[in-house]
């Protein structure tokens, strides 16, 4: 009997699995631009280090997602049963958002270092 409810907690985990990955892909927070007018040189490598790092965590994050959805599709099709569209409409929309603040980010710095050279000619 012990054996029995052993296996069937453990096919149950095994269900829940892709509910649990989903947690686990955390979307990263911008950073905060910078005004390159007025940044000293440090804050403006700082910023470009936190960008860089930005970015990099995005990718992550992005991947975390597809890879969770692909792991959600494969349990779905597994059981024999249909993958909710809204999990996928979901999935989409926060890779897409994400990449909307990928971009944004990018667009910022680029100003920020555009200004920081028009006020520091050399």
């Amino acid at each position: 009997m012990r054996m029995g409810g052993m296996l069937l907690a453990g096919a149950l985990l095994g269900l829940a699995g892709p509910a649990f990955a989903e947690g686990a892909c955390t979307r990263p927070e911008a950073p905060a631009a910078v005004d390159g007018a007025t940044a000293t040189m440090e804050q403006l490598l700082a910023a470009k280090a936190a960008v860089t790092a930005f970015m990099s965590t995005s990718d992550t994050y992005q991947t975390c997602v597809l890879n969770d959805l692909e792991a959600q599709r494969k349990a779905a099709k597994k059981n024999k049963t249909t993958l909710d569209p809204a999990v996928a409409a979901a999935a989409d929309s926060n890779v897409s958002a994400n990449q909307a603040d990928k971009e944004k980010v990018g667009a910022d710095f680029n100003a920020a270092a555009r200004a920081y050279k028009a006020a520091h000619p050399s």
